[in-house]
């Protein structure tokens, strides 16, 4: 009988240790959303530093750092489902804003104005997104 209870109250140890492995070892819902607002960060600081430019061959490096931020955002290993939604939406905004700012270069280079106006629009409906999802995402974050 002391057995039995030695060897209960053992194997409930271990089940609650193990318990408290797992769940310690789990990012924590906190941890993802730094993850994301991380990249989100650098992108916020990149357009505040590049939104009144001028140069085409910067317009061009801008563009490429959307489009590493998105590959980046996909890369990120987020568990919690609804980050991972906010996490793809922020990476397919991102690949959107490189796409449409290389289509809006490569309009002004042609002189064709009403693609580059077109554009432009739909650089700053992505922006609205973004702000959106970030507004989403952050309420979720701080529940």
């Amino acid at each position: 009988m002391k057995n039995k209870k030695a060897l209960s109250l053992i194997l409930s140890y271990l089940a609650i240790s193990l318990n408290f492995i797992l769940v310690s070892c789990a990012e924590t819902k906190v941890s993802q959303c730094q993850k994301i607002i991380l990249i989100t960060q650098k992108i916020v600081q990149e357009s505040q530093n590049n939104r009144q430019t001028k140069d085409i061959k910067q317009a061009l490096k801008f563009a490429d750092v959307f489009e590493e931020a998105g590959q980046k955002m996909k890369q990120l290993k987020i568990e919690d489902e609804q980050l991972a939604k906010y996490q793809l939406g922020f990476a397919e905004i991102y690949q959107g804003n490189a796409d449409t700012t290389r289509q809006f270069v490569s309009a002004l280079n042609n002189k064709d104005i009403s693609t580059a106006r077109l554009m432009k629009q739909q650089v700053q409906q992505l922006g609205k997104k973004e702000q959106e999802l970030g507004n989403q995402m952050n309420t979720y974050c701080q529940k």
